[in-house]
């Protein structure tokens, strides 16, 4: 099921918009990131960006990125965002939603709106 707008209105649930970066402080607390590039310094942080699908399909999103490993994004972390509502990527719901298949979305490519503090250029690949 989609996170609503009335969802996170009750719920103590957030999603980062355009350019918003936090990073994790505590379990169940972050912090607002002022730096304009993400650190790669051991640390988790929820960032806004962009995720764009095999199919060619983008979609505004958000997600964690861990840079505790190169890997940086895990798809369990990704929510997108349709309308006022935000879907998990591996939700039935959105497949159904965007007329697509699990076959139309991996290998997707993504990128946060601020970038990271990496020698590799965005945008990243992220396999299924």
């Amino acid at each position: 099921m989609p996170f609503t707008k009335k969802d996170l209105e009750d719920l103590p649930i957030s999603f980062c918009g355009k350019d918003e970066v936090s990073v994790i402080v505590g379990p169940c607390s972050a912090t607002y990131y002022r730096e304009y590039k993400i650190a790669l310094d051991g640390r988790k942080y929820k960032a806004g960006g962009t995720d764009t699908f095999k199919n060619g399909q983008e979609l505004r999103a958000s997600f964690y990125v861990d840079t505790t490993t190169f890997d940086f994004v895990n798809k369990d972390s990704i929510y997108l965002s349709i309308g006022d509502d935000w879907f998990c990527i591996e939700e039935p719901e959105l497949l159904a939603k965007l007329k697509v298949s699990q076959d139309d979305i991996y290998p997707l490519k993504w990128q946060s709106d601020r970038p990271l503090d990496y020698h590799v250029k965005p945008p990243y690949t992220l396999t299924k």
